[in-house]
């Protein structure tokens, strides 16, 4: 059981349009990278260089592309000083390091549209507490982008597509291959939409999937997606069985039952912060 409060008000500007011309996004990187932990004790694995940046300035600049954002960064509370005394400043006051340096060049912002936001990370660890977090921080919006901070994607643009879908819950995913499953969550696709979602599969598993549905039908979940008002209220109500981790991957299964849940395919490879060095 998860016991998160809902919370008692609506958000009174939740419709209005100035809320509608701004795109609001959760950076959910609530967790503590034990993949790789022999590094990510000393630093968050989302500030992990890809090359030669630190990973979360990539996921700023794809973020960038949506226009005006509001966004909060949602971290675990065992990066907190890190999070405030230095990587809020690193990331939104672009003059900061020149000043230090004792530079006298004009720093353009790099994402002038985007109002970052950093909320630690409160209840119970998952992505579903994340998501629930940056809701209530946000003044509960009609719709929020969720991105996975240690997920990159440097051959697409996960937001952008998934903002040309339209309206509704959908999320971003990739062409199905048996050796990544046991990583991802493996969708179940019908005409675009989600019918099921098997997460994490062994090989057993995944084999009895391309034999049932074919491995046409089949693509992996990945790092983004656009959650609706719908959905995000039905999360606050979502209780996963004892025996099952509250993952965002299967309230989206769960809710796929009842709702249209679109599925967006991408190509792209994947960049996964977390995952240990090979």
């Amino acid at each position: 059981m998860c016991p998160y409060r809902h919370p008692s008000e609506r958000n009174e500007a939740m419709g209005s349009t100035e809320n509608q011309e701004r795109t609001d996004v959760v950076i959910a990187a609530g967790g503590l990278g034990t993949r790789r932990s022999e590094w990510s004790r000393y630093l968050p694995k989302e500030f992990f260089p890809v090359r030669g940046i630190p990973g979360i300035v990539h996921l700023m600049d794809e973020i960038a592309r949506m226009g005006r954002v509001r966004a909060t960064m949602v971290h675990h509370p065992y990066y907190e000083d890190f999070i405030l005394s230095w990587a809020s400043r690193a990331l939104t006051d672009e003059r900061g390091y020149d000043r230090a340096a004792a530079r006298t060049c004009a720093r353009v912002p790099r994402w002038p549209d985007i109002d970052l936001r950093f909320t630690p990370q409160q209840g119970p660890y998952s992505d579903i507490t994340s998501v629930l977090n940056a809701d209530t921080a946000l003044g509960r919006p009609h719709e929020l982008y969720v991105a996975y901070a240690d997920n990159l994607y440097p051959e697409d643009h996960p937001f952008s597509r998934l903002r040309s879908m339209g309206g509704g819950t959908s999320v971003i995913a990739r062409p199905y291959n048996r050796a990544e499953a046991p990583n991802r969550g493996v969708i179940v696709c019908d005409r675009g939409f989600m019918v099921d979602l098997v997460e994490k599969p062994d090989e057993f598993t995944a084999r009895g999937l391309e034999h049932e549905h074919g491995p046409d039908a089949l693509v992996l979940l990945e790092g983004r997606a656009r959650a609706d008002r719908s959905f995000l209220d039905f999360l606050w109500t979502y209780r996963p069985d004892r025996a099952m981790e509250a993952k965002l991957s299967l309230a989206l299964s769960a809710y796929a039952r009842t709702h249209p849940v679109r599925v967006c395919r991408i190509s792209s490879s994947v960049t996964d912060l977390g995952a240990p060095a090979r």
